[in-house]
């Protein structure tokens, strides 16, 4: 397969707070400061063949889980979850001397050489680096034991292994039991336990499979305790075994994203247990009996916040590991912050969860993060998921997007799609419940898919959502100064004619007619990293309401981004509410952890099936065949190309199952004080009696070659008539197998049954 083309800290961390980005190659083979000294006293393991795969193999799990199959003991961990042990807010090296360790090792992307993970909003908690192109070696995915006669087999699979000794793995075996008994330190890596009386080390990889491997006695003991770690080859320990799923991933806002042992990667817990030397609570029992009697244990289920991995039919060069830099996107490799890169290259895919307390049948919320953050960002707030989760009775699901900066485009895109799939396969689900939100350059992606792929999504939230380009700008300054406003009374014409606004809660005319920032005029030279601009494709969100939530303070989603996407919403016919607070700024939203109104307007919302009338713009230059991604269909339409690859418009109504009829409730101007004081406006519709079925099909195509329409949900499978115009040649295939080739200009007809 074929893969994609492609400040000073402080100016980065202010730009990146909501928007941020080069190439990497394979890495260089281990020089010789990685090669472990000669191993102390413990006991080798007698080499052994890799372990034929089990009939037990997953390729979805929650991490953190241990389940018995066939009699094999399978535990699978979080995945980029190894940063080791925290050093504290201020730590001392002997390379770098004094360090702000939590404010330092981030910002990978920005060419940091301190930072443990790419994201600027992204934190670690723990702080231990790894030599420069061995990212992610020492990064545990499953350990697996299994009785062979009187040995037992022990597999490390780690989620990344470029040499044969970039990694070592030690497990411990309390073969009583017993944590009083036995004990001590491990072969000097700086950790300890209680409890254990032997202790085996695992040195040689197979790069092929990434794992290390070994078959060590069985105890004659019925009850064993294990525990395992996972170290870089000098020794030091990244990565714990058998934590849990519970592991917590706090840096949500402040002062969490600064403090000590708070990081988004699901290892706080290690990171302290780590930094204090002791791991005794991790650990796992075994009964000798389930591995002789081949038991079979599912993993419990689990309900709260969690990680969950999925595996993805797709890699990046070299196909594993982590890149600081990132994988340029298809705008090549810029650097201009906010660019498209994609960070996190291999098969295992983890993304952040949360299950509510209820039963299910769930609805399910996609939750996109923004620019510099991850997939714990937004989703491990409290309020948020009360607020969206709880009192919903809904699932979360965010995807990590392949890293910061992924735009939720391309390979990306294709982690949105499969986090969705993987979700809908393993939890009850109710797909007419199924909505999407995300975070600035989340609400971008939020927008954007639920726009390509409308079948999919009841409803949305955009939060200070990037719309694609810094010049959409709801009017130029001239325009502006000589009093031309496109909707009479709106928020827009209260600013520029100096109207009272909803009482005078504010003023943002001061806001609007500022110059650009420095920052935005950065911006210009490109559209960061979207690949469309929504200006283009919020027609197709014509039976999807959505809130839009912005702030008039905002330092990197400018008010006049807000305003211009508010103009586009008023001169369209879908429902949405548009939110603007003119006090808030670019993170005021995450910080204060309040989202009642956001959550209220998508309470009880459901899908839209099979609409009379589907309107659908798509680009099929931004098709990602590479990746399983086309833009091709909408309800009751499929299968659609274009003539070029220029943009596509289809606007098809069906008469003949009746055409459902709405008051609409438009509201140009209004305001409130919930939680914050807004200014904003709305469309509702209210449905209200259908118009009796008619079989005529009407509409209208631009740039459209063929496309494909279901005669079932179109009420069309007997004959009926057609007024269709188009810009050229085309054909609509019936999914029954009939057609209908039209020609530029207004085409009539009869289709026979």
């Amino acid at each position: 397969m074929s893969y994609p083309k492609g400040f000073t800290l402080l100016t980065a961390f202010l730009l990146t707070a909501g928007c941020g980005g080069g190439g990497s190659s394979s890495p260089p083979a281990p020089t010789a400061s990685n090669t472990p000294d000669t191993p102390p006293a413990s006991e080798i393991p007698s080499p052994t063949q890799p372990m034929a795969p089990l009939s037990c193999e997953r390729d979805s799990w929650v991490a953190g889980t241990v389940e018995l199959c066939d009699g094999a003991l399978i535990y699978r961990d979080y995945i980029y979850d190894d940063y080791g042990a925290d050093t504290g807010l201020i730590g001392i090296s002997p390379s770098n001397g004094i360090d702000l360790v939590n404010l330092l090792s981030r910002a990978g992307g920005f060419g940091n050489p301190q930072a443990t993970t790419p994201g600027l909003l992204s934190p670690t908690a723990g702080d231990q680096r790894y030599p420069s192109g061995l990212e992610n070696t020492a990064d545990l995915a499953k350990l697996t034991l299994k009785l062979d006669g009187d040995a037992l087999n022990v597999t490390f699979e780690l989620n990344t292994l470029y040499g044969s000794d970039d990694a070592i793995a030690l497990l411990a075996m309390d073969t009583d039991n017993d944590r009083a008994t036995g004990g001590g330190d491990w072969d000097n890596l700086g950790i300890r336990s209680d409890g254990w009386d032997t202790l085996y080390r695992f040195e040689q990889g197979d790069p092929v499979n990434n794992t290390l491997s070994g078959s060590i006695p069985v105890p004659d003991s019925p009850t064993w305790r294990l525990q395992a770690v996972v170290a870089q080859a000098n020794g030091t320990v990244m990565n714990v075994a058998f934590r849990g799923p519970h592991e917590l991933a706090r840096a949500g806002a402040l002062p969490e994203q600064i403090l000590p042992d708070g990081g988004n990667f699901w290892e706080d817990i290690q990171a302290r247990v780590l930094a204090n030397g002791d791991i005794s609570e991790f650990g796992h029992t075994v009964e000798r009996a389930d591995l002789e009697n081949r038991v079979n244990q599912p993993p419990a289920d689990v309900k709260g916040f969690q990680q969950r991995v999925y595996t993805s039919e797709y890699t990046l060069p070299p196909g594993e590991g982590v890149s600081m830099h990132g994988i340029p996107g298809r705008h090549g490799d810029t650097n201009i912050p906010c660019e498209q890169y994609f960070h996190y290259l291999g098969r295992y895919q983890p993304y952040g969860f949360y299950v509510p307390e209820g039963e299910g049948p769930f609805g399910l919320q996609m939750v996109l993060h923004g620019c510099e953050a991850n997939h714990a960002s937004q989703i491990n707030q409290p309020n948020f998921q009360t607020a969206f989760a709880e009192d919903q009775n809904r699932i979360l699901a965010a995807p990590l997007g392949r890293g910061p900066r992924g735009f939720f485009s391309d390979i990306s895109e294709r982690d949105v799609r499969d986090v969705q799939k993987d979700v809908e396969r393993h939890y009850p689900i109710d797909t007419t419940k199924r909505v999407i939100s995300g975070y600035s350059m989340g609400g971008y992606g939020a927008m954007r898919l639920a726009s390509l792929y409308p079948q999919d999504y009841a409803a949305g939230v955009n939060w200070v959502g990037f719309t694609g380009s810094v010049l959409n700008l709801p009017l130029t300054h001239e325009l502006i100064n000589d009093g031309e406003i496109p909707v009479v009374g709106s928020l827009l014409d209260s600013l520029v004619n100096d109207i009272p606004i909803v009482g005078d809660i504010v003023s943002l005319e001061d806001q609007l007619t500022l110059a650009l920032t420095p920052i935005h005029e950065a911006q210009e030279a490109s559209t960061i990293g979207a690949v469309d601009n929504v200006y283009d494709y919020v027609g197709n969100l014509q039976h999807i309401p959505f809130a839009h939530v912005y702030g008039g303070a905002d330092e990197i989603v400018h008010v006049t981004t807000a305003l211009g996407l508010e103009e586009q919403l008023l001169k369209g016919e879908m429902p949405y509410q548009f939110y603007l607070h003119p006090v808030a700024e670019h993170l005021t939203y995450i910080l204060i952890d309040q989202w009642s109104k956001e959550a209220r307007y998508i309470t009880d919302r459901s899908l839209q099936g099979n609409p009379a009338t589907v309107r659908y713009h798509f680009e099929p230059a931004n098709f990602y065949p590479e990746y399983g991604i086309r833009h091709d269909r909408a309800y009751w339409l499929m299968d659609l190309a274009g003539r070029s690859q220029e943009a596509v418009q289809v606007d098809l109504t069906s008469h003949a199952c009746g055409i459902q009829q709405f008051d609409v409730e438009k509201v140009v101007l209004e305001g409130g004080t919930e939680v914050l004081p807004w200014v904003g406006s709305h469309r509702g519709l209210s449905p209200t009696e259908s118009l009796p079925a008619n079989p005529v099909l009407t509409g209208s195509l631009e740039n459209l070659h063929q496309g494909t329409l279901d005669v079932t949900a179109t009420c069309l499978s007997g004959q009926f008539e057609y007024e269709l115009t188009s810009d050229g040649p085309a054909t609509l295939w019936l999914s029954d197998g009939r057609s209908i080739s039209l020609t530029t200009g207004t085409n009539q007809g009869i289709v026979a049954h």
